[in-house]
């Protein structure tokens, strides 16, 4: 067993903790559903790659939570040469899409336990990329929120990943002044990893696809939860 090296942890959700592909797939369908527009799997495919170009925007601080919930809408149906419905607009479908991820608690196997297992040793902060409203209820949704000492997401500290100002606010939130003391654990090896390295804390990068790292090291790397718990240097 690794000796214990932290004393707060910093956890990403999304492709870490939660099923993010699951919850959205499911609001997806449901969103396209309520406002009776025809949708395939294709064109879901199609919303996912124009979502995740909107994220990035977002990264960037190109584009904030407001303008991207219905832009991501907006732009689909353009790019697919589809009108709204008549009546309908691109910020209603983007409302009623945001409600039904927000009951998105979906985990993956093994998630929760391990999440319990690392709130009992380390003061526990959420750190994501996010609005409020959506990641509390999801936390809640997944029976999480109980097991967390602070939720910081990018709405609420103003800035997002990987900028430095949110590590900051979060370390503040938890009482943590000492950077030594602070590890993120996080899938996203831009918005995670590298942001927190940048600010001076260390890293473990949850990598469960082995994505290939192209430039530069990382602190630590594992492909599974029992990698990560031994990282973490969990009692069992």
């Amino acid at each position: 067993m690794n000796r214990k090296r932290w004393s707060c942890a910093l956890l990403d959700m999304d492709g870490t903790f939660f099923d993010f592909p699951a919850c959205e797939r499911r609001a997806f369908f449901l969103t396209m559903q309520e406002f009776s527009i025809d949708a395939d799997e294709a064109m879901y495919q199609h919303y996912r790659a124009i979502n995740k170009a909107a994220w990035r925007e977002l990264e960037r601080g190109e584009l904030t939570h407001e303008q991207l919930r219905p832009e991501r809408f907006r732009r689909l149906m353009a790019q697919l040469g589809q009108p709204f419905p008549h009546g309908v607009t691109a910020e209603q479908v983007a409302e009623y899409n945001v409600q039904r991820i927000a009951e998105g608690g979906i985990l993956y196997e093994g998630a929760r336990e391990l999440w319990q297992r690392i709130y009992r040793q380390y003061r526990v902060c959420v750190l994501t990329n996010g609005s409020d409203l959506t990641q509390y209820n999801r936390l809640r949704c997944a029976g999480l929120l109980d097991y967390t000492h602070a939720v910081v997401t990018s709405q609420r500290a103003g800035i997002g990943k990987p900028a430095a100002g949110i590590f900051q606010f979060a370390l503040e939130e938890l009482g943590c002044p000492d950077k030594s003391q602070c590890v993120m654990v996080g899938d996203s090896l831009e918005a995670d990893i590298r942001g927190a390295e940048n600010f001076g804390i260390d890293t473990i990068w949850y990598n469960p696809t082995k994505e290939h790292l192209e430039t530069g090291q990382v602190d630590k790397e594992v492909n599974d939860y029992s990698a990560l718990a031994s990282a973490l240097a969990l009692e069992e």
